[in-house]
């Protein structure tokens, strides 16, 4: 199978989870970012009856591709 070489690259704070581009405007992209946060052993174990609850979060992020460069325009989130 051909593999295809990346031009750049960027790292998140998040784990990307969805990239979605405009129709009309194709060098915008917003990425969407979420993370389920891990919790400690402690924090496992609910109180008698209280329901189990994860923490999660996330961001969207505004991209534009000028050429082979990539800017991020605009956070929002964490």
């Amino acid at each position: 199978m051909p593999s295809i070489a990346h031009l750049r690259s960027i790292t998140l704070e998040l784990p990307p989870s969805c990239i979605e581009y405009c129709p009309n405007h194709s060098q915008y992209a917003i990425v969407g970012t979420y993370n389920l946060e891990k919790q400690d052993d402690q924090e496992a174990t609910p109180e008698e009856g209280a329901p189990k609850t994860q923490q999660r979060n996330g961001s969207l992020i505004l991209l534009q591709a000028d050429g082979d460069d990539v800017y991020v325009l605009f956070s929002f989130g964490r």
